[in-house]
């Protein structure tokens, strides 16, 4: 899995909370701090790791391709189930950050074929349209597969889910609705559409 998103959008935690759901279903995995710019990045990371008890593969100041690359054809040799990798904050008006990171999937296609079998992108259920402009760009260059939506505390928050849908055709995996591990909840459009209409 390749997760990207701007920065502040609350991706590491998400892929803290990620991790644990997927650890809490018995799959084994192994982080990438593919994010080599920022420190505290990495930190944050290595924080969530060892809270869910897995592995991590990280080096300071590396290139983020070559420490994702690390990370699949290590994750092969240990047996994991899935590999996450964290990139570092982009937005999209950043063309050469943009490019960045379709090099770190086309490494990871290298590393193992047919990967990544995910690209999530995590947004911010607060930032309103500029969640759909985010969704349009990343998807453009990257294919994703999936999104995660933070910060949704309160269903009035929800409306550029439907915003979303219309536009663009991308499964919502799951939802933050808090600080807490288990606040990562897997969305169910059916509620969330009955919650909205309340």
């Amino acid at each position: 899995m390749m997760v990207v998103g701007v920065n502040g959008a609350g991706k590491t935690t998400s892929i803290g909370k990620l991790t644990r759901h997927l650890a809490d279903a018995n799959a084994k995995v192994l982080l990438a701090a593919a994010d080599t710019f920022r420190a505290a990045a990495r930190e944050q990371l290595s924080v969530w790791a060892d809270r869910a008890q897995v592995e991590i593969v990280s080096q300071e100041g590396g290139d983020p391709s070559a420490v994702t690359f690390d990370a699949v054809v290590a994750g092969r040799a240990r047996g994991c189930d899935v590999v996450i990798a964290d990139t570092a904050g982009r937005l999209p008006t950043q063309l050469h950050l943009m490019e960045e990171l379709k090099k770190i999937k086309r490494t990871i296609g290298k590393a193992q074929e047919g990967a990544p079998h995910e690209v999530l992108l995590v947004v911010d259920g607060n930032t309103g349209q500029n969640a759909l402009s985010q969704v349009k760009s990343f998807d453009d260059a990257l294919g994703l597969t999936g999104l995660i939506v933070t910060k949704l505390d309160g269903t009035a928050k929800g409306g550029v889910l439907a915003a979303i849908a219309r536009e663009r055709a991308i499964p919502v995996y799951f939802i933050g609705v808090g600080e807490k591990l288990e606040d990562l909840q897997t969305f169910n459009a059916r509620e969330f559409a009955q919650a909205l209409l309340e």
